[in-house]
């Protein structure tokens, strides 16, 4: 999730609603969503596809390469693990065939060694209608706002103050909202989840996760514990492996990650209805996602 505070400019213009249009989908080395952009006239460049990242960021390293000038202005990020104070950079254009921006400035990329991608993309430019990620036929689309097509499961959730989309996510019982996210890598509870489970801090199921690097400065201690049975909607997992991380929220929430999207075929994000509608593999709503 990365959220921009203390903007000293438009860093874009608000974007239409989309037109049906779709685009090749890779992935990075973490598993995210990636498409290609050209900017000002060079690459394409692959950059990830971020459903809770309100605007777009470019890395220090393509920024040398396109040889921008800086602006005076820096902007505020903040981040699942921390924020910090990043350079925007001008871009005269950014295209491929889901968008096509003119004259927007562009916002570094605080940690770099987030992704082996070349930045990250917003939903300024893609989150008004639906953002389909589709992995069974590798592409990524865009379409206007609608009911779910056929095979699809259809989660209705919240919008936040933000404009992302929350669903509603049980574990073992005890049921948060879930942020959207396809830039984490990883599912992640917080520890206010974990409370409502009945865990305590020096639980035995709980192990030492290392950190995770967010797309902020900062690095975030973690622990995972492994969940016997996970609903995302109605659709029922076994055995989830499941991050923790204390965000100091009183409240129970969590970002549903890369790990759980990418055990479907596809899914869609359909903003303005607020619904995580989800390609359902086959017949089955039952997927085992490990063993003990």
């Amino acid at each position: 999730m990365i959220l921009i505070a203390a903007l000293a400019l438009q860093v874009a213009a608000v974007a239409p609603a989309p037109a049906a249009a779709e685009a090749p989908l890779l992935h990075d080395t973490r598993g995210r969503p990636v498409m290609t952009i050209e900017i000002n006239g060079q690459g394409p460049f692959p950059m990830v596809v971020d459903t809770a990242a309100q605007t777009s960021l470019i890395t220090g390293s393509l920024a040398q390469k396109l040889a921008l000038t800086p602006l005076g202005n820096g902007i505020q990020v903040n981040g699942a693990t921390g924020g910090g104070q990043s350079r925007l950079y001008p871009i005269d254009r950014m295209h491929n065939a889901l968008l096509d921006a003119r004259n927007v400035a562009l916002v570094e990329l605080p940690n770099a060694n987030v992704t082996d991608a070349r930045g990250i993309i917003g939903m300024e430019r893609l989150g008004r209608g639906k953002l389909l990620i589709d992995r069974s036929t590798a592409r990524i689309a865009t379409a206007p706002s609608g009911p779910a097509d056929p095979g699809f499961a259809t989660i209705r959730g919240q919008r936040t103050s933000e404009g992302f989309v929350t669903v509603p996510v049980t574990l073992d019982g005890v049921q948060a909202p879930a942020l959207i996210d396809t830039g984490a890598a990883v599912t992640i509870a917080n520890t206010a989840a974990f409370r409502l489970l009945g865990w305590s801090d020096t639980d035995p199921r709980l192990s030492d996760g290392g950190e995770i690097r967010g797309a902020s400065a900062g690095n975030q201690k973690i622990r995972t514990a492994r969940i016997a049975k996970v609903l995302i909607g109605k659709i029922a997992l076994s055995n989830v492996p499941i991050m923790i991380a204390d965000d100091g929220a009183p409240t129970p929430s969590l970002i549903l990650g890369n790990d759980l999207l990418n055990l479907f075929p596809g899914y869609a994000v359909d903003f303005p209805r607020a619904e995580l509608q989800i390609k359902l593999p086959g017949s089955t709503l039952k997927t085992r996602v490990g063993t003990r």
